[in-house]
């Protein structure tokens, strides 16, 4: 008698497995990539709002000093103790 090949189950079962797996794990890897840039993204926003949050800070202890603003008032307004003549330097 002669033996019939059976179709082998076991072998596409396996192949599915597999294949559903590296399915996964390379969906995965795609979606840490995208996360990855987004963290990249984030972080130089991050940076970018220290530096302007730094400088504001700066600027507001600046405010705090009376001398500073007598001067900017001077400077930048035009503006006179009582009795004094403002002039302009002519460019």
């Amino acid at each position: 008698m002669r033996k019939r090949k059976s179709f082998n189950w076991f072998a596409v079962f396996m192949f599915l497995v597999f294949a559903y797996f590296g399915t996964v794990l390379i969906s995965q890897q795609v979606h840490l990539s995208h996360v990855g840039e987004s963290q990249h993204l984030a972080d130089k926003r991050l940076e970018k709002a220290q530096a302007e949050n730094d400088k504001l800070r700066k600027e507001y202890e600046e405010l705090q000093d009376l001398d500073n603003i007598e001067r900017l008032a001077r400077e930048d307004l035009g503006l006179a103790k009582q009795g004094e003549l403002p002039y302009q330097i002519s460019r």
